[in-house]
């Protein structure tokens, strides 16, 4: 069967720093299709009115690996300019490659470049685009240097590299002065009452969402489930699992249930739960996806978004039940209790320790401004 050709979908979003495109990619891209795919990114860099252009590899996505390079060089050739482009997610091989197999090559070598390129649309663009603007603004005398002064940061207040880059890339450009957020009130951190030990400041967000998703199925007595956390600048991102097969897992890790727009954004945007039942009949979830669940004994699927005082959605669980199990109204109060904690975690998280890390950027950043290393 012939390889489906490539499509694109774009959608908008605003967030309170930036306003983001996302070009969504699905189907198959060759070296000899990748021209055309060039030039459709290059035209929604052009209309943009955002700062920001996200390409997201869907669920279906076919890059050879002449393609995926071709792909990962066009965004980190962009690391200077306005708009920028970012990446998320992965690829498929091409239909009828053997696992691991390169395009070309075979063995352990191939196997090491393909595993290399995933992990370079995972996290080498957003963290490369960060380097050149830290290395550009503070006028450090090498991409070294900054990505020290990224790592240093990480390190310092137990975040991702990642999600660093990913913030520092949505914040405003900072003013002139020694604070990038002069006036700032630092907040200690909410009360958690399932985990009190999470209000040390500092905490991985990684252990503070692994205790959050096992505290929700709890309550609903579920043994599966997934929690993502909002990115500002391409949307939900896995932060952790339990009880999911690994290839399940890989299905829904590509979005949220595999799905642009599937119930899971739809809780986020909206702002209340999404349950799914009935067997997962539901426009929303692809029938690849909905067999997939079913397969693996799930028969009912809840979506809780995670929200501030204010209203502003930072993530969402996502809990799976058998057919038969349904919660009764304690345990959903019981749900709603943590949900609201949570989201009042990571609300904190975002406006104090993200911005900690942040401020000891723009401190090292001018600190260093044009000093040789050694």
């Amino acid at each position: 069967m012939a390889p489906t050709p490539f499509t694109l979908s774009s959608t908008t979003r605003s967030w309170p720093s930036a306003q983001v495109t996302t070009v969504r990619l699905t189907g198959y891209v060759d070296a000899e299709t990748w021209p055309q795919l060039a030039a459709c990114l290059e035209q929604a860099l052009a209309i943009s009115a955002g700062p920001y252009v996200a390409v997201e590899l869907g669920p279906g996505a076919e890059l050879t690996d002449a393609a995926a390079r071709q792909l990962v060089r066009l965004v980190l050739d962009g690391a200077g300019h306005t708009p920028r482009l970012v990446l998320t997610g992965e690829w498929d091989s091409p239909e009828g490659a053997a696992p691991g197999r390169a395009e070309g090559r075979s063995g352990p070598r191939g196997e090491s470049e393909v595993h290399d390129l995933r992990a370079n649309l995972r996290t080498r663009p957003l963290i490369a685009q960060a380097q050149g603007i830290l290395q550009e603004r503070y006028g450090l005398r090498d991409a070294e240097t900054a990505f020290d002064l990224l790592r240093d940061s990480s390190q310092q207040h137990n975040v991702k590299l990642r999600t660093l880059a990913s913030v520092f890339l949505s914040a405003p450009r900072p003013a002139d002065g020694p604070l990038w957020f002069p006036g700032r009130t630092r907040a200690p951190a909410p009360e958690l009452g399932f985990a009190p030990w999470l209000r040390r400041s500092r905490v991985p967000r990684s252990a503070f969402a692994e205790a959050v998703l096992s505290t929700a199925l709890r309550c609903v007595r579920g043994t599966r489930g997934l929690l993502h956390i909002a990115d500002p600048l391409i949307g939900p991102q896995l932060e952790a699992d339990q009880g999911i097969p690994d290839a399940l897992l890989d299905r829904l890790t590509r979005g949220p249930d595999g799905a642009a727009r599937g119930p899971a954004t739809d809780a986020m945007r909206e702002g209340r739960r999404v349950g799914l039942t009935d067997g997962l009949a539901d426009a929303r979830l692809s029938e690849e996806t909905r067999q997939a669940l079913r397969a693996a004994g799930i028969g009912h699927a809840w979506y809780a978004p995670l929200l501030s005082a204010s209203g502003e959605s930072s993530g969402v669980i996502t809990l799976y039940a058998p057919a038969g199990l349904v919660p009764t109204e304690t345990e959903w109060k019981a749900l709603d209790l943590v949900v609201a904690q949570a989201g009042e975690w990571l609300d904190w998280h975002r406006r104090t320790v993200m911005l900690d890390a942040l401020e000891q950027l723009h401190a090292q950043g001018r600190a260093h401004a044009g000093k040789p290393r050694g």
